[in-house]
């Protein structure tokens, strides 16, 4: 009974998904949504990329004021 469940479930759920991808490549209200995702997702690229740079920047000067070690240079122990 349990291998059932989970076939019937996978046909569900492989179902939904085919519904949506439908939706968003065959219909013009689809296709609006995708355009408005695909410019939400290249803020959101750019943001965890200045996050990033931040991230190293601080990293970088820690490094510096905790003895002087350059970026790319290993430290001797």
């Amino acid at each position: 009974m349990r291998e059932r469940e989970i076939l019937i479930a996978s046909g569900i759920l492989g179902s939904l998904a085919g519904v949506a991808v439908g939706y968003m490549f065959f219909t013009e209200s689809g296709r609006r949504w995708r355009a408005e995702a695909e410019g939400s997702l290249s803020t959101i690229v750019q943001e965890a990329e200045r996050l990033l740079s931040a991230a190293d920047q601080v990293r970088q000067s820690v490094a510096e004021l905790k003895g002087g070690a350059r970026p790319g240079y290993p430290r001797s122990a």
